[in-house]
């Protein structure tokens, strides 16, 4: 579990045992996107299941720390797929992909804290799986100026636009470890 600001913790669904599991899944499962973002973002069920599935998708759960945790908020860490979101090769970033923060939580940091958290919890699985990733990508929908902002805000720079998005062109988005 990680830590970014003492708001967020970072929990990764593969490491924590059934009963914790399903305690999560179920956070998961009550999680409410914003009206409109589910263009943007998948079902948040389907996501962490997709993850369970996958060996190179590390799912984890966004929740507020201590022993009254609450999920606000789920993301994967995707090896291998960083051309997925239009990065020039697969091997020197790890993909952040389907994150998102309940509607509801909103506008308390828990976005920042966990999109900074996320880099270190990437770093963290480059070094344990020896890849030479250094860095994280993201792909994020040119109409959602909020969720740009978002990442501009916890240091990811814009690298270019990827016409291949589900949802419409997408901003590539970069952070170094």
């Amino acid at each position: 579990m990680l830590n970014s600001a003492a708001t967020v913790a970072l929990v990764p669904l593969k490491s924590v045992a059934e009963g914790e599991r399903g305690r999560l899944l179920a956070g998961i499962a009550e999680l409410q996107l914003a009206p409109g973002q589910a263009a943007f973002v998948g079902d948040p069920v389907e996501m962490a299941e997709a993850g369970l599935a996958d060996a190179q998708r590390h799912p984890f759960v966004i929740t507020t720390p201590g022993p009254e945790s609450a999920v606000v908020g789920m993301g994967t860490l995707h090896t291998g797929a960083a051309t997925d979101t239009g990065w020039h090769d697969d091997d020197s970033a790890i993909l952040l992909r389907g994150f998102l923060v309940d509607h509801r939580t909103q506008g308390r940091g828990y976005g920042t804290a966990a999109t900074l958290a996320a880099v270190e919890l990437a770093s963290g699985l480059a070094a344990q799986l020896r890849l030479p990733a250094t860095g994280v990508v993201l792909g994020v929908n040119e109409r959602n100026a909020a969720g740009q902002a978002a990442y501009l805000k916890a240091g990811f720079a814009d690298s270019g636009r990827y016409l291949g998005g589900r949802s419409g062109p997408q901003r590539i988005m970069h952070k170094t470890f």
